[in-house]
């Protein structure tokens, strides 16, 4: 019998093929959040009530409120552009902010049902599924606030804009949802139940609102509310939207983007720390 040389493996081998080379682990990280992404959408796409109720709102008070106050406001108060001009920004924030709270609930039910501890052993890296949730978030969020947009101009709102402001537009309209998406995430994966979740979030939905340039100019407030509207990330975006859109901005543009990377920065700070807080206690 000839007896076998068993060659000793190269240094290192081992440990080549128990860690995945960096490209190896990024093409895995976007491929899982991809499966991920294509289902939250398919979810999003067949789900009339999660459409409905986010648009309910914003509808109405577009179709309604801005049109009955449209005759009361005087337009040189507003910078000469209409009520409804003034308040469509507003709208678009307010179809923003429902849309990330909703892409956290979408995270917080696959939380309860115990889909997030499948993805958790699924053989995709566990920061894809925040990634995905995310990327939905961000997609469903921009599709609805299009909606109104397109609804708003049907009523009467002109847009005085070029593609330059249109694509900036969109960026202060991204940095806004990118921020409330991160923060919605982090509640959501350290809320215990769905009522506890919508309880938190809708204790900010209406102040976020009401004391920004949302509904009425900054200069029209008394002063403890315009200071409360100058630390709200809302004011910014709703100021940056109205610059870009309709030209009638009062806050420099480049401080608005300012603060709203700084938002965008601390509030995906806490959701990734929750999110890995979450991953600690499976």
């Amino acid at each position: 019998m000839h007896s076998r040389v068993q060659t000793p493996a190269p240094a290192g081998y081992a440990q080549e093929i128990a860690t995945p080379s960096p490209l190896a682990a990024w093409d895995g990280l976007w491929r899982g959040a991809w499966v991920i992404f294509a289902k939250h959408m398919r979810k999003f796409r067949h789900n009339s009530m999660e459409i409905g109720g986010t648009l309910g709102f914003p509808l109405l008070f577009v179709a309604t409120f801005a049109l009955g106050m449209q005759n009361v406001v005087d337009a040189g108060t507003l910078g000469g552009a209409s009520y409804l001009a003034f308040i469509t920004p507003g709208m678009i924030a307010l179809t923003a902010l429902s849309g990330a709270v909703n892409s956290g609930m979408t995270l917080l039910e696959e939380k309860i049902k115990g889909i997030l501890k499948e993805y958790f052993v699924a053989p995709i890296p566990r920061m894809s599924v925040l990634l995905a949730s995310t990327a939905s978030g961000l997609t469903k969020t921009l599709i609805q606030s299009l909606i109104i947009l397109v609804i708003a101009l049907i009523f009467g709102a002109r847009l005085q804009t070029g593609p330059l402001q249109l694509a900036g537009a969109l960026v202060f309209l991204l940095l806004y949802v990118m921020g409330f998406v991160g923060f919605s995430n982090g509640v959501a994966v350290r809320s215990k139940s769905i009522g506890g979740y919508h309880t938190m979030l809708f204790f900010l939905n209406l102040p976020l609102l009401f004391l920004s340039n949302a509904l009425y100019p900054l200069a029209a407030m008394p002063v403890w509310m315009r200071l409360l509207a100058y630390a709200n990330p809302t004011t910014y975006a709703v100021d940056g939207l109205r610059h870009t859109l309709f030209g009638n901005g009062s806050l420099p543009p480049a401080l608005s983007v300012a603060v709203l990377l700084l938002f965008v920065a601390v509030a995906n700070w806490y959701g990734l720390r929750s999110f890995r807080h979450a991953l600690e206690n499976v």
